[in-house]
């Protein structure tokens, strides 16, 4: 078989691999965020808005004013809508509700082949590197069938991470175009546009300047082991991508600090450094686990339960990682040394040193993983090339990936709807506020399954400390007024007026309560429920007393009493 036809051939086994897979989430539902990311977004669901994207956050229809600015990603859901033929934003505010019917397999497949391109990228990008086919082919397919991708390929609103991805890996293939002269100049061009996609995908593209230096200074270093000349591999020319990337993210930093910094999230205070150190060390090492063992994979991940000896565990590891990489560069396996430095340079953003919303999360491995398996590829093969041994590593990478796709597929069946989903995650975090609130949120008006809505709202309830009014509330996620108001909508619901009347009383004796408007619909639900346990009097008192704090609220008022019996003194 010629050199050509193998390539194809591993790219085949790529795609193969990818289908193989995630074909299963093509039936999935609507999950978590995809509701503010498609369904409530106006913009998204408008072609008419396309440049307005570019202008706001990616859940500017959310619950609450988010800091994303993902125009790319909320432009590849628009064209994924118009495809699927969803109602236009007139047709659904008419209809009073959102499209929660509208078909998702478009998005899948969208998200699948994200997927498969940034995996296609990272062998075509190993092949420019000057990777053999074997490591090339051993990295992209372990790299697409493993399942620690799975919360970003089979969640829709997942699909920022392969953006990213697929934007950087070929923003560094254009960066490395041989030749020279206005071709060379062009790929440059090229290469530049599509660090500004990745910018406008996620984030974390930030790393890609770091990751095109390891790269270009690999690639330099290797020629100029061969023997090529410096003329011939001159670093300040091979330098110039990276020159103007950096100028590129100053650009952008400067910008999501004014003009594109769209909301001040409110950040809970840093922990000590020395807490901070414990907890990465930690992270590193069940990151480590999750690469080689990725079994309970779940989307709230906390350290809650992790032994303190996986700290110490976690910085030994990492401090392994970088001998072997100085001992990979000492015996001139360069690429081995650039794996595992990618690998590093793309985690320590995500390691927990620097404060962040959660101490880890599988998908931010997306871009660090592929460095990671790089560099395992390489040993693996270096270690394998003699006679009788060449296809070893090729056997091997085979059997693992039929493992890993295997296990993937399974994975997928956990993000097919939000119950799957948030019960499977509670199986491992049973204490996360988030997913007992999503839960809640996804039984009461999705499932109707009233009772469920009500255990989970209650949990949260025990778990921030609120059970007892008289009890001041801890800093919590959710505040008690809204999980109050909630349960007594869910009670009122399941036809149990004077438990929700409890949950509306206790709401009202709060000190202190978020948004006044809250007040107000727990004052008409409290009256609400004196009428539904035929208590006139006490409702039409109830309903006096809203009336004149809140004004606005009298024509509800008037409605809720149009039906009662006359009251001397009403």
């Amino acid at each position: 078989m010629g050199v050509s036809q193998a390539k194809w051939l591993a790219a085949a086994l790529i795609v193969m691999a990818a289908v193989a897979g995630y074909v299963n989430t093509f039936d999935g539902e609507w999950v978590w965020d995809d509701v503010s990311s498609v369904l409530l977004h106006q913009h998204v669901q408008d072609p008419g808005q396309f440049f307005q994207l570019f202008r706001e956050d990616q859940h500017a229809f959310g619950r609450g004013q988010g800091n994303f600015y993902r125009p790319l990603v909320s432009a590849s859901f628009m064209l994924d809508y118009a495809v699927t033929g969803g109602p236009s934003p007139a047709e659904i505010k008419a209809s009073g509700k959102p499209p929660l019917n509208l078909p998702t397999v478009v998005f899948h497949f969208g998200n699948l082949i994200w997927h498969t391109v940034a995996a296609l990228l990272l062998f075509l990008l190993l092949l420019r590197i000057g990777a053999p086919l074997a490591v090339a082919a051993i990295t992209g397919l372990v790299f697409v069938s493993h399942p620690l991708h799975t919360e970003a390929v089979a969640y829709i609103s997942g699909r920022a991470d392969m953006l990213s991805a697929a934007f950087m890996f070929s923003g560094m293939i254009l960066a490395l175009a041989p030749g020279g002269g206005g071709r060379r100049w062009v790929a440059w061009c090229g290469s530049l546009l599509c660090f500004a996609a990745a910018l406008g995908s996620k984030e974390s593209s930030l790393i890609y300047p770091v990751l095109l230096g390891v790269v270009i200074l690999s690639v330099w270093i290797q020629r100029r082991a061969e023997g090529i000349s410096s003329a011939d591999n001159p670093l300040l020319t091979r330098l110039v991508p990276l020159f103007v990337a950096a100028v590129l993210l100053l650009v952008y930093v400067g910008l999501r600090t004014t003009v594109l910094h769209f909301a001040d999230t409110v950040a809970s205070a840093a922990a000590p450094l020395g807490q901070r150190l414990q907890e990465t060390g930690q992270s590193f090492a069940l990151y480590l686990r999750l690469l080689f063992w990725p079994t309970g994979l779940h989307m709230e991940r906390t350290l809650d339960g992790v032994p303190e000896w996986f700290g110490p565990l976690g910085w030994v590891a990492l401090a392994l990682i970088v001998l072997a990489a100085l001992a990979a560069f000492s015996s001139r396996k360069y690429r081995i040394t650039a794996g595992l430095v990618w690998f590093l340079a793309a985690w320590v953003p995500i390691s927990g040193i620097f404060p962040l919303n959660a101490p880890m999360a599988e998908h931010w491995m997306y871009v660090p993983m592929a460095g990671f398996w790089w560099a395992a590829a390489e040993l693996l093969v270096s270690l394998c090339n003699r006679p009788g041994l060449r296809w070893a590593p090729l056997l091997l990478a085979g059997t693992a990936c039929v493992a890993l796709v295997a296990a993937t597929a399974q994975r997928n069946q956990a993000w097919h709807d939000n119950e799957r989903l948030f019960v499977s995650t509670l199986k491992e975090n049973p204490n996360s506020v988030r997913v007992h609130y999503n839960l809640a949120v996804a039984y009461e008006d999705i499932l109707k399954n009233f009772a469920g809505a009500r255990r989970h709202y209650e949990a949260i309830l025990r778990i921030q400390g609120q059970q007892d009014a008289q009890i001041a509330a801890r800093p919590a996620m959710v505040a008690e007024a809204e999980l109050r108001l909630a349960l007594g909508h869910v009670l009122e619901k399941m036809f149990d007026p004077a438990g929700a009347a409890a949950q509306y009383q206790k709401l009202m004796s709060l000190k202190s309560v978020p948004d006044p408007a809250m007040a107000v619909e727990g004052a008409i639900g409290f009256g609400r429920c004196f009428l539904a346990m035929g208590e006139w009097a006490s409702a039409a008192q109830v309903f006096s007393q809203v009336a004149q704090k809140a004004p606005a609220a009298a024509p509800e008022v008037k409605q809720l009493l149009a039906g009662a019996p006359l009251i001397e003194g009403y």
